[in-house]
């Protein structure tokens, strides 16, 4: 099969599947209710869209298999497929019964260490950030702790951003396209495997063919299923393509190209950390969440960070063929405009809860003043 009709019929399948879980999942009553201070939805919507784009990727994966004489099933898509399995039982539990946040957790790691521990796929090396002609090895125990988390991370980044209707969505399809044109202009690609062409276009083709039925006003939601399936797929592989080749700056081109939920994520724990709170527990502060609060409606924000999803796109696009030297400069341009944005976006809510500090501060010596008294 090619490149194209891999995508088309992962996008085809997607698109005539969601209507028929949007009806199961509303006949079941398996819908998300607008119970949360930060839940943007004003009645329930169905869940479970994520069965639609895993059904889909994983039949588009498997024609090629059969069909496609440059796809074989190594172990890194074995690997891949342990680890999707466990993700896809955790994410069903969660949509129909609301597990606790440590259960999903541990499914998450059970699912990232038998990934990585079958497909031995790891981030292993890269160059030295000083001379660019000197591999950094990495021990073996650091390699694999640093892999699993990095799955952990995305799969949970990705999970974050699904607050705003499209968003998890357009911004996997983005990614997943991103990483696929990168591997014909490196001049490493020969250390990606071919079958992670396949895998990006199944993935993106799914996502596209899902986000019409995701899209403001949404009629069904990705649910636990489908967010923690896409940051996971994506995560793993960002691992078994870009980041087996032999350049530092290969390390970057996920960062920047993912870097969206990455840097949610990153402020989100930072802080819920600095606030006190528990990592677990969540707010209405995502980047989404802050850009409403300044008056954009839920389509204008999604659409303005399937914009910067763009953006990054092109810059890790440009890592990937730039040479070693501008790597900093890169790196320092895209780290001064995320530092603007943050401090747009974030120094009224950090002057706030410092000014609500102060004040409990004030409130606590005045009556400790008068139990004195």
């Amino acid at each position: 099969m090619s490149f194209l009709y891999t995508f088309l019929l992962s996008f085809a399948l997607a698109f005539g599947l969601t209507p028929l879980v949007i009806r199961f999942a509303t006949a079941k009553g398996i819908l998300k209710h607008p119970k949360r201070k930060r839940d943007l939805h004003n009645k329930p919507i169905p869940l479970l869209g994520g069965l639609s784009i895993i059904v889909s990727f994983t039949i588009t994966v498997l024609i090629n298999s059969l069909l496609n004489s440059n796809f074989h099933v190594t172990k890194e898509v074995a690997g891949l497929a342990v680890g999707v399995v466990i993700i896809a039982i955790m994410g069903l539990l969660d949509d129909l019964f609301d597990i606790k946040p440590y259960i999903k957790a541990l499914f998450q790691i059970i699912a990232a260490i038998l990934t990585v521990a079958i497909s031995g796929s790891k981030i292993e090396y890269f160059t030295g950030l000083v001379n660019s002609n000197k591999l950094v090895n990495l021990p073996n125990i650091i390699s694999f702790i640093a892999t699993v988390a990095w799955i952990f991370l995305l799969t949970n980044a990705f999970n974050i951003i699904d607050g705003i209707d499209g968003l998890t969505t357009g911004t996997t399809i983005i990614c997943s396209l991103t990483l696929f044109f990168i591997g014909f202009v490196r001049p490493d690609a020969m250390h990606i495997g071919e079958y992670i062409p396949v895998l990006l276009l199944a993935l993106a083709g799914a996502a596209a063919g899902f986000l019409p039925f995701n899209f403001n006003p949404a009629k069904i939601y990705l649910g636990e299923t489908g967010a923690a399936f896409l940051g996971f797929v994506t995560a793993v592989i960002s691992i078994q393509g870009t980041m087996k080749a032999h350049t530092a700056i290969a390390v970057f081109i996920p960062l920047t190209a993912m870097g969206l939920p990455i840097l949610d994520i990153s402020l989100a724990y930072f802080r819920r950390l600095i606030m006190k709170k528990p990592v677990t527990e969540g707010d209405k502060e995502h980047i989404h969440h802050r850009m409403m609060q300044m008056g954009l409606s839920q389509r204008k924000t999604v659409l303005i960070l399937y914009g910067i999803n763009i953006l990054l796109g092109f810059v890790a696009y440009w890592l990937s063929e730039t040479q070693y030297t501008r790597l900093w400069l890169i790196s320092a341009i895209v780290l001064i405009l995320a530092g603007g944005a943050i401090y747009v976006l974030y120094m009224p809510l950090l002057k706030q809860y410092m000014k609500n500090g102060n004040n409990n501060r004030i409130k606590k010596e005045s009556q400790d003043d008068q139990e004195e008294v």
